[in-house]
C-alpha cells in the first residue's frame, strides 16, 4: 500500500469541492451581478464606472487636484444584495459596494497594501 498515493487522493478529495464550489459560485455571482455605470460624486472624489466587453473599468479622480487612476478587470465578490467590486494596483485595493434596490449610491473604499483604509466615501449618482 502506498502511503503517498492514499494521502494525496485524500487531499484532493477534501479539497475538490471547495476548489468546484469557488470556481462555481464565481461564474455565478459575475453571471448574475448588474454592474453600476455612470459618475458617482461628492464634494471631493469622482469616480467613473463602465463596462465596455467582459472588463470592468474604475476611473477616479479626486476633484480638488485632479489627481487620477484608471483600473481595469475588476474581481466581482458578495450577493446579488450587496455587490462588491475589487480592483488591485500593486497591492492597493480600490473597491465600490453597490445595492442594486439603492441604486444612486456606491460606496468607495481605497485599503492599503497594509490593510489599513485610506478612504471611505458614500458617492452619489451624477443625473445623465
Amino acid at each position: 500500500m502506498n502511503i503517498r498515493a492514499i494521502a494525496l487522493a485524500t487531499i484532493l478529495g477534501i479539497s475538490a469541492p471547495a476548489i468546484i464550489d469557488v470556481a462555481v459560485n464565481h461564474q455565478a455571482v459575475a453571471a448574475s451581478f448588474d454592474y453600476p455605470v455612470g459618475e458617482f460624486v461628492d464634494n471631493d472624489w469622482s469616480v467613473t464606472l463602465s463596462l465596455q466587453g467582459n472588463v470592468y473599468y474604475y476611473y477616479g479622480q479626486n476633484r480638488h487636484n485632479g489627481a487620477s487612476i484608471s483600473l481595469g478587470g475588476a474581481r466581482v465578490s458578495g450577493n446579488r444584495q450587496r455587490q462588491v467590486y475589487t480592483w488591485n494596483n500593486n497591492g492597493t485595493r480600490y473597491q465600490i459596494a453597490w445595492r442594486p434596490n439603492d441604486p444612486y449610491f456606491i460606496r468607495v473604499q481605497v485599503i492599503g497594501r497594509n490593510g489599513r483604509v485610506i478612504l471611505n466615501r458614500l458617492l452619489q449618482a451624477q443625473p445623465n
